[in-house]
């Protein structure tokens, strides 16, 4: 979203980035070398195929962002959309990352399960495992992947409807 002409309120230096967990997860990042103010909704949605599936945002998420926005940020109500994306990443069914030995074969890892989170999040996964594999020990239970076995998908980051 474009930042009114001189309002300073909504740079980097001002506004950090933010999150909103609530009904739907919001998030955003302030005006950066002149880009535009970024929201974005990053509620787990339908299973995509991102070989076939259509990859331009919908008119109903557009409008629940530019709602949310003016709900959310007033000085934004009248914003004019800069640009819009669609973002698509894996995710594990309960929104938790996995780390953790490949069964059968402790030399083996998986490292992910978040897609784009794991990836902001390498340096920090990178050296949790390497503390696993040059000192041993166990893994965290939330990362395992015997954890995955007969779950269903739940809401966004492992969050239940009403919890926070």
């Amino acid at each position: 979203f474009g930042v009114p002409a001189g309002d300073k309120r909504f740079a980097a230096s001002r506004l950090p980035v933010w999150v909103d967990l609530d009904d739907r997860i919001m998030y955003g990042v302030p005006d950066v070398a002149g880009r535009g103010f970024k929201a974005g909704d990053d509620t787990r949605g339908d299973r995509f195929d991102p070989t076939t599936d259509h990859r331009e945002p919908t008119t109903e998420n557009i409008a629940r962002t530019k709602s949310y926005v003016a709900r959310r940020f007033p000085a934004l109500r009248d914003a004019p959309l800069l640009e819009s994306r669609v973002c698509q990443y894996a995710n594990s069914p309960d929104g938790h990352l996995v780390i953790d030995r490949v069964p059968g074969a402790d030399n083996v890892w998986i490292v992910g399960g978040g897609s784009g989170h794991a990836f902001k999040l390498g340096p920090s996964l990178g050296e949790y495992v390497a503390g696993k594999v040059v000192h041993g020990g166990m893994v965290e239970p939330m990362f395992s992947i015997e954890r995955q076995r007969g779950q269903r998908r739940s809401t966004q980051w492992g969050l239940k409807n009403g919890e926070r």
